[in-house]
């Protein structure tokens, strides 16, 4: 994808969900200082991958947006993704709630940078699942 199509994604991203992608800098500060977190969330789309190979990176980018939203995902996969997103959200109860909103950015950019968000398009996915056993 050329730099001129992904930077109008983000720019029309951004004016649908207002501040929901950050600059690169904050992705940094989110690998450098709360990895655990990062990890946890990707953990999350990961598992429900290898258990259920339908899952694509649309999915993913839907489940992170209603997360960072607050809103409730239409597919049932993302339903299921969700619940086990808020699951690992509880027993990360430690981390105050912006640096949880920052995480899930984070890895929606991930998901942005990596995929081309067609159905079926699965290159966040094999990518991250590189990164988590």
């Amino acid at each position: 994808m050329s730099k001129v199509k992904r930077l109008k994604r983000k720019r029309a991203l951004q004016k649908k969900f207002g501040a929901t992608l950050r600059p690169r800098k904050s992705m940094k500060r989110m690998a450098r200082d709360h990895l655990d977190v990062l990890q946890n969330i990707e953990f999350v789309f990961v598992s429900g991958y290898r258990s259920e190979r339908s899952i694509d990176d649309r999915i993913v980018a839907d489940v992170l947006i209603a997360a960072i939203l607050d809103a409730e995902p239409e597919d049932s996969r993302a339903q299921s993704l969700n619940e086990s997103l808020e699951n690992i959200r509880m027993l990360r109860s430690d981390i105050p709630d912006d640096i949880w909103r920052d995480g899930l950015r984070t890895v929606l950019e991930s998901v942005h940078r990596h995929s081309i968000l067609k159905p079926g398009a699965r290159g966040y996915l094999d990518f991250v699942s590189d990164y988590v056993p």
